[in-house]
């Protein structure tokens, strides 16, 4: 587990003991796998002139830099500013001073890729997205959590690296610890069994050492991440506590389902409708699993399902 904290200014996500690693694996033939979940070039930027956030002319939201690479689904030059929220593009030019230098706050897959190869000369490093065709032969693998399922477990590697870890805990979803801690459990899977005599491990970067689930990794025992969590799912009333259920659909349709339930004990959170896709979605909550079936299961829901396409996701996965 590396303190982020401890790190000197400037090294942004690759520390010291990073490239320690990265060197020690390299130099014994070895492959290493950093994950980052993160696309593109930089998803929050800053302009080097006046420190202003680089976002959206239209709606206000923060834009990302998008690499120019060669995957089949990034077409954007990397002079564009892209806005995730609206779509809209518009020139690398800080809209505050006119700028046109800009750090990146939050890099994404490809900077660090510019950024591993230039810590490691002469040695090859690769990116891996869900729009990436095949795992290259590169010595060092840089990736969202997609790269965890794209390589084979043992072929070879002896790290694997989560350059900010901190970035699925703090994760605005009820299931971030828990799905952080997957996702660790699934990098360990693919170290080579074979290198543990000789370093294989895996490398935590974080801020927050003493979080539950880099504990519960630690003593490789669960139960502080089972014990923190509970007491959360509790205190708001989610599974196994509660019942929790997602609508989704077209506008009109959640609409006529969330007014079936109103009046029969579920809390409705929304519907909240997105511009992009035009489609709504809603959360109920009901004190009981029971008392979530029994809304769902009312006529006025069955009504709505006849207005169109109603998705209703029990216990959600990303709330």
């Amino acid at each position: 587990v590396v303190d982020q904290r401890d790190e000197d200014p400037g090294h942004g996500l690759l520390s010291t003991a990073l490239a320690d690693a990265l060197r020690a694996v390299v130099a014994r033939d070895r492959r290493a796998v950093c994950v980052l979940n993160r696309r593109g070039r930089a998803r929050l930027l800053a302009c080097r002139t006046c420190n202003e956030l680089a976002r959206c002319e239209q709606c206000g939201s923060t834009v990302e830099q998008r690499g120019a690479t060669t995957e089949p689904r990034v077409t954007e030059p990397r002079e564009a500013l892209v806005c995730a929220r609206c779509g809209s593009e518009r020139p690398l030019v800080c809209l505050h001073c006119h700028g046109g230098t800009f750090r990146a706050v939050r890099p994404g897959i490809t900077r660090v890729r510019d950024d591993l190869v230039a810590l490691l000369p002469r040695v090859e490093v690769a990116s891996v997205d869900v729009a990436t065709e095949g795992v290259p032969d590169a010595a060092v693998l840089i990736g969202t959590e997609a790269v965890l399922h794209r390589v084979a477990p043992g072929g070879a590697v002896a790290l694997v690296a989560y350059l900010e870890l901190d970035q699925e805990l703090l994760a605005p979803r009820a299931r971030a610890s828990e799905q952080a801690l997957w996702l660790i459990a699934r990098g360990a899977r693919l170290l080579d069994a074979t290198s543990t005599g000789d370093g294989a491990r895996l490398l935590l970067q974080t801020r927050i050492p003493d979080h539950e689930v880099v504990t519960a990794v630690r003593r490789g025992d669960p139960r502080p991440l089972v014990e923190a969590d509970a007491a959360r799912r509790e205190a708001l009333g989610f599974p196994p506590f509660g019942g929790l259920a997602e609508l989704g659909g077209a506008p009109d349709v959640v609409a006529a389902a969330c007014d079936a339930v109103a009046g029969l004990g579920v809390t409705v959170l929304g519907p909240v409708v997105d511009g992009r896709s035009h489609s709504a979605r809603a959360l109920l909550r009901a004190p009981s699993t029971a008392a979530l079936g029994d809304a769902l299961a009312s006529p006025g829901v069955e009504a709505a399902r006849g207005r169109g396409r109603l998705r209703i996701d029990v216990d959600p996965r990303r709330v």
